[in-house]
């Protein structure tokens, strides 16, 4: 081999290394995959917090078109309603949870049709059809009567409530700081234009046991229970929040009312 050919190949191989360099140099990054739904079940079962998953969701930035079939899978995966939410509109602004809730497992709850319909609200709701509405939490009013071994008297102004559910289904979502052992079904006793609930004695509230009625909870999403009421009768009821009772503010308690007609 020539001396002129020795001295060409180093030459050869600087102009071939010199021109891959540029090429590598302008190749484009590679862009994360999309994030899909498959995925954000996987984060869950994984324990990720919920404001890390949401963060990918809104980071994705893609809205899913979700049927009901799938919202129920969803649920039933143990998906928050917050990341449901964000993976249906991702644009939404995110509230961290309150300290000592991030980190915690997802929980899984029992499966249920309306759960997901529900306002995020705390509130009493019933459907019609396929819509829940939402029963208006009321302030009761009080008067003493009987003198000092008297009783208190809470009273709702009026004869009959305005809601008056045709089945006895409701979805009760509470506030973070309430209990479901915090709420009691009574019967409300109609009398001169109001309905009225004795409270006993000023000094201690004791609902007599003859106007509490049973009913069945499920906790089918965070903080929603789903109340099941059985046989009862044509009248005027309430579920009364104890504890929700201030007489020196004129409050004698909060509840929601419904009547069967």
């Amino acid at each position: 081999m020539s001396t002129e050919r020795l001295l060409l190949y180093p030459l050869v191989l600087a102009i071939l290394v010199g021109s891959l360099g540029p090429m590598n140099a302008q190749q484009p990054p590679e862009t994360e995959s999309p994030l899909n739904v498959e995925e954000v079940v996987k984060l869950c079962h994984a324990g990720l917090p919920e404001e890390l998953i949401v963060a990918k969701i809104k980071k994705n930035g893609k809205a899913f078109d979700l049927n009901e079939d799938e919202l129920l899978e969803l649920k039933k995966e143990g998906v928050t309603d917050t990341i449901i939410k964000f993976l249906l509109d991702p644009s939404l602004p995110y509230v961290p949870p309150a300290p000592g809730k991030a980190g915690s497992p997802p929980r899984n709850y029992p499966a249920d049709d309306s759960a997901y319909k529900v306002p995020s609200e705390p509130g009493l709701y019933y459907f019609l059809g396929d819509v829940p509405v939402a029963i208006e939490m009321k302030i009761l009013l009080g008067q003493k009567i009987g003198g000092k071994k008297g009783s208190t008297i809470a009273y709702l102004i009026g004869s009959v409530s305005k809601q008056n559910p045709k089945q006895g289904l409701f979805y009760l979502r509470l506030p973070e700081a309430k209990s479901i052992e915090e709420v009691v079904l009574v019967a409300l006793t109609k009398r001169a234009g109001r309905r009225e609930l004795d409270l006993g004695h000023e000094s201690k509230v004791e609902i007599k046991p003859e106007v509490v009625r049973p009913f069945e909870t499920l906790e089918v999403g965070p903080h929603l229970f789903r109340i099941t009421t059985t046989n009862l009768p044509l009248g005027e009821y309430l579920f009364f929040l104890i504890g929700s009772t201030e007489p020196a503010q004129g409050n004698f308690g909060r509840g929601y009312d419904f009547g069967i007609q």
